[in-house]
């Protein structure tokens, strides 16, 4: 069984670009089509993914509490104007989910980030697959997290078994960032969601 993996995002982009890279400089004669190559934005300072969603969450210098959610690479809704004057804010990025490998050696992978500012203790933050049913999503997994920490930015790797043949639903994965001082922030999903023959539970 294949537990949760930890990895620097890093890594990660960089191994993304440098495939891409690849991919495009196939030859021409490849009947394959050639994928579009992947872009990035800066957000607080980092590079992530054009098309990840963010989500955003504080408190005011007066206390008030506030959340929002946007995509990397569009404006940030009209609710950011509250965040200007924040006493601590803190941001959340969750990639797409990949699908990799097949039958019983196949599995989830996405990537999670929180950074935070200002005023705060520590932060951590967990995630979770879950996947569609006749009465809304449910946990495919157990949630699972990081320790806490004071540094102002973290970001991890995550995988989850297929559980082969075990039925077919759409599956995504969530997450949600926690701060001290600040508590937990809204849960945020990938912008895609896969449909896959990996049953109702993890293996």
């Amino acid at each position: 069984m294949r537990s949760a993996r930890l990895r620097p995002v890093s890594v990660f982009l960089t191994t993304l670009a440098l495939a891409t890279t690849a991919a495009v400089a196939a030859p021409a004669s490849s009947a394959a089509p050639r994928p579009e190559p992947t872009a990035f934005v800066t957000v607080d300072g980092h590079k992530v993914v054009k098309g990840t969603i963010i989500g955003e969450w504080g408190k005011t210098a007066d206390g008030q509490a506030f959340s929002y959610t946007y995509t990397a690479g569009d404006a940030k809704p009209a609710e950011a104007a509250s965040s200007a004057a924040a006493a601590a804010i803190c941001s959340v990025y969750i990639s797409d989910v990949g699908f990799y490998g097949a039958g019983s050696s196949a599995y989830f992978q996405w990537e999670t980030s929180h950074a935070c500012s200002g005023s705060y203790g520590s932060q951590k933050l967990q995630t979770q697959m879950w996947r569609s049913s006749w009465s809304g999503p449910r946990g495919y997994n157990s949630w699972t997290g990081t320790s806490t920490t004071t540094s102002n930015f973290i970001d991890y790797g995550w995988s989850v078994d297929c559980n082969d043949g075990g039925g077919t639903y759409d599956y995504y994965p969530v997450m949600q960032g926690y701060a001290s001082g600040i508590g937990w922030g809204p849960k945020t999903r990938s912008d895609n969601q896969l449909r896959k023959n990996c049953g109702t539970s993890a293996p």
